[in-house]
């Protein structure tokens, strides 16, 4: 991998721009969606663990008595009750950085690409210079955006901070 060369005094941010109204409820639809689906799945999820969990104990059902299928029925409430609680504050954490957004607006980078990388969970990755030598600002793009733009090439970049999304990337004409 080469090393890309930054003249620092070209890289420009700009902080906190108002955001759009359809910027704005792009990320009430956001918050909208997340939970829509997260019930019914976690119960089929559960579902699915109960009919495994009853097939290796078939042998075992003539010997239980009635308080071993309460036990067994709270066991799976109280799994699904923490699986909520852990997808609900996830979904808190999501909620913090979208109303922070939402105050603080998006940021417009004048930058260069100095690397980028695809993880092992398909997620791309570009990193772009900051104003100091040893900033540097990592976001997730598209698969598109992460092949069109290589290493060395001078974008422009607008971002929401607090949730890491790029709002437009485009080429910087020079």
């Amino acid at each position: 991998m080469e090393k890309v060369v930054v003249d620092y005094s070209q890289i420009h941010l700009q902080e906190n721009i108002p955001l759009h109204e359809d910027e704005i409820s792009n990320i009430a639809s956001q918050k909208k969606d997340f939970f829509k689906n997260v019930p019914a799945s976690l119960l089929v999820a559960l579902i699915m663990l109960v009919l495994i969990a009853c097939y290796f104990l078939q042998n075992d059902f003539k010997n239980f008595k009635y308080y071993h299928y309460i036990l067994f029925i709270g066991v799976v409430v109280a799994l699904y009750a923490f699986l909520y609680a852990l997808i609900w504050l996830i979904y808190q954490y999501f909620l913090r950085n979208w109303k922070k957004d939402i105050e603080n607006g998006k940021n417009q980078l004048t930058s260069i690409v100095t690397s980028h990388h695809k993880t092992e969970n398909d997620e791309y990755i570009m990193t772009f210079a900051g104003r100091n030598k040893h900033e540097k600002i990592r976001l997730p793009a598209e698969r598109e955006d992460y092949h069109r733009y290589e290493a060395g090439t001078k974008v422009v970049v607008t971002y929401l901070k607090y949730s890491k999304v790029i709002l437009s990337i485009h080429k910087l004409d020079t």
